[in-house]
Formats: C-alpha cells, structure tokens, sequence
C-alpha cells in the first residue's frame, strides 16, 4: 500500500505543478516612444529597439509594452535638441501636453551616441539612451541616462546583454516613477 501512495502524491504534485507555475504575473504597463538623435547610428537604434522589445516579450518581459496613444510626429522637433540642451524639456512638455490623467503610462526613449566620458567599459560600439517621463525632472538622474552595449547581444554570451536589459528596464522604471508635474524650462 506504502508504494500506491507514494505514486498518488506524486501523481497529484505533478498535476499541481503546472497549475502552480502559470501564475500570472502582473508586469507594468507602459507606451514607449522612442527617438534618435541625428548623432545616433544605424546599429544603434536597431540595438535600442531590439532591447525595447524584447522588455515587452509576452513570457520573458518585464514590461506589458502598449501602443503610445500619441503621435511620434509629436516629438519630430526633439530631435533636433541635444541631451545637454533642451532635450529633457522637449520630450517632458510633449508628453504633458499631449497625454491625460486618464492616458496610460508612456515613456519617451531617446537613443544617441556615445556620451564622452560616460563609465562604459567597452572600446567602442556603446551608446547612450535617455528616458523621460512625465514628470517635471528625472526620478533618478543616475538611472534615465544610461550607457548600452550595441555587440552586447552577439558577443560574449548573455552577460551583457542582461546588463543592457536590466540598464533600460531601469531608465524606463525610473521614468515612470517621475513625479507628476509641469516640465520646468530649459
């Protein structure tokens, strides 16, 4: 009888078991739009777009990614700003003006080129992504301008690609966590 037992608490775990791990987990939800700087490049924004989806990868993600309810035409006049002027401001005052209390979370992600100076450990193909929300400044400075790796995901295995990963999970967190406000002027 001790071995009929054994089998039926087995039988019942393992029918238990993929009942268990289909959790739903609930992730943020978020619109992002993103934008390039002219200084950006071709390898670049593909590898900053790539990052972006696969954050809102339906088993993998850490986002529920939504589709902005704003036009990116929006934005066009932001590209023309630099991170060190007018940038913040431009991309803060369209998503103020352009979104509702009633509007879901958006993000504008900005990819540019390597920022001179920034703490990159790589000898070339680095970059540099910004996040701004809709807040009047950044919740986190440190975390909403960040460096990326453009080979992270051909080379080296996964290490670094998780790094680029969590680096932009954590701009677009930080900008989500903004305060709600009107944008100061630049």
């Amino acid at each position: 009888m001790r071995p009929l037992t054994v089998l039926i608490v087995l039988a019942l775990g393992g029918l238990a078991g993929p009942g268990l791990s289909q959790t739903v987990v609930s992730r943020p939800e978020a619109a992002v739009i993103t934008l390039s700087l002219d200084e950006a490049r071709q390898g670049q924004i593909k590898h900053g777009r790539s990052l972006i989806a696969s954050l809102g990868h339906e088993q993998f993600g850490r986002f529920q990614l939504l589709e902005p309810t704003v036009s990116m035409d929006d934005f066009r006049f932001c590209e023309e700003k630099t991170p060190e002027f007018g940038l913040a401001g431009c991309a803060r005052f369209y998503l103020h003006q352009s979104l509702t209390p009633e509007s879901p979370p958006h993000v504008v992600v900005v990819f540019a080129d390597h920022r001179p100076g920034a703490p990159s450990d790589r000898e070339g193909g680095d970059m540099r992504a910004l996040c701004f929300g809709r807040g009047a400044e950044s919740a986190d400075p440190a975390a909403q301008d960040i460096w990326l790796w453009t080979d992270s995901g051909r080379v080296h295995g996964v290490n670094d690609w998780r790094r680029d990963q969590d680096a932009l999970a954590a701009c677009i967190n930080a900008a989500l966590l903004e305060s709600p406000g009107e944008p100061k002027p630049q």
